[in-house]
């Protein structure tokens, strides 16, 4: 048995704090988790230095659900696709965010400095996060390295 997309996504959900994933949540778990398997799909062929195969089952109509990918993925490996998970939500966040400015900026009635500021406070968090990420698939590739200097 693989790894299950709960277990990603419960590691992405610790730094992502979203009503409207709450309110989904407590309305449909099964939308909940359809909602959030489309972030971690879309977030797998980031992670294009995994060591191990990235394919995935899903059946939403079997019961149980089946949501997981074919191999059991390491800790870091889990930690990494969290990781590319919230980057994927948090800028679907971020285009939406940014698409309501432009749009009430076009209009004139947008004049607000703080929006224009969180807006890039958000995209500066995106940039550090896809900093951090980037880092964590440069060390997780050099611990096999490692252990070979280790011997």
């Amino acid at each position: 048995m693989g790894t299950q997309f709960d277990e990603i996504i419960d590691l992405g959900l610790i730094v992502v704090d979203d009503y409207k994933l709450n309110k989904l949540y407590i309305q449909s778990q099964e939308d909940f988790a359809k909602y959030c398997d489309g972030f971690l799909i879309k977030a797998i062929p980031n992670f294009t230095v995994c060591k191990q195969n990235l394919d995935y089952t899903v059946d939403y109509s079997s019961t149980p659900q089946v949501r997981e990918f074919v191999n059991e993925l390491s800790i870091y490996e889990k930690d990494i696709l969290a990781d590319y998970w919230v980057l994927e939500w948090f800028t679907k966040e971020t285009q939406v965010a940014s698409s309501i400015s432009t749009a009430l900026q076009n209009s004139g009635s947008f004049k607000s400095y703080s929006e224009a500021q969180n807006l890039k406070a958000k995209e500066s968090y995106l940039d550090g996060l896809r900093i951090k990420t980037s880092q964590k698939c440069t060390d997780y590739l050099s611990m096999d390295i490692l252990s070979v200097l280790d011997y």
